[in-house]
């Protein structure tokens, strides 16, 4: 067996990996739409969203008309793709498909949080890392808020700090934002782990600042052949311990 690299830091996304996206709320909206779906069919239909995600974000950038002022971090990208690929796989049908997107971005731009429930596991996760004697901190594309969602879903303490794309100006995939992270760390990237969710933007962005990455894959239907990848954030600290060697992990890895 090859020898395990080692690791120091673990960092992780926000949206999709620490918190989620309010799925029983989405339930409640859609029902009032004279929609029925259930919470595990929103929960597989996110995943094709993600999909969609990739395909828009794979496509030529919109190029701005001379003058056109540059739009806020987060607000053009295939973020449309995403949610609307999730109601359509759900079944909404396409003369609601409006009304229902409208309503999601109205919930995400109120003082509310669409992405707004814990992960399940998540902080039995973070829990855990201290045993294994890494640090922690978190990367996320958001809107300012990255932090306070994060404190409101019980998921921020064990985390050393927030980088919030809207406060440092960089957005994944730019492995500029990771640098920052691993900066105010002291980690060389080759000593870190990004645990995402989404390939175009986490494994992408992750890999080009030279990381080692971890996909969170329900369903393990979407991740890329040769992607590490978790069915869930609980499978966490048994990959770390199987896959690197850890300041508290140094000896012979597990069978």
């Amino acid at each position: 067996m090859a020898d395990r690299p080692a690791l120091g830091a673990i960092v992780f996304d926000a949206g999709g990996t620490l918190v989620r996206l309010d799925f029983e709320w989405i339930q409640e909206m859609l029902a009032e739409l004279g929609i029925r779906t259930t919470l595990e069919h929103l929960r597989r239909a996110e995943v094709e969203g993600r999909r969609r995600y990739d395909a828009a974000a794979s496509a030529a950038p919109r190029v701005l008309a001379p003058g056109e002022p540059h739009p806020p971090l987060g607000s053009v990208g295939p973020s449309d793709a995403y949610l609307g690929g999730t109601l359509e796989t759900v079944g909404v049908p396409e003369e609601l498909q409006a009304e229902a997107l409208a309503q999601v971005w109205a919930y995400q731009k109120s003082d509310r949080f669409l992405w707004g429930r814990p992960v399940e596991g998540a902080r039995e996760t973070l829990d855990a890392l201290p045993a294994l004697g890494v640090r922690a901190c978190c990367v996320s594309n958001a809107d300012g808020r990255a932090e306070k969602i994060l404190e409101s879903c019980g998921v921020r303490s064990g985390l050393e700090f927030v980088v919030d794309s809207q406060i440092v100006g960089v957005e994944k995939p730019d492995p500029a934002i990771f640098r920052i992270a691993l900066e105010r760390m002291g980690v060389a990237p080759d000593r870190a782990l990004y645990v995402g969710d989404i390939r175009s933007v986490d494994e992408r962005g992750a890999r080009a600042a030279g990381m080692h990455f971890v996909l969170i894959d329900p369903y393990s239907n979407y991740g890329a052949e040769g992607t590490h990848r978790i069915t869930r954030i609980t499978e966490l600290p048994e990959f770390v311990t199987r896959s690197f060697t850890t300041p508290a992990n140094t000896g012979p890895a597990p069978h």
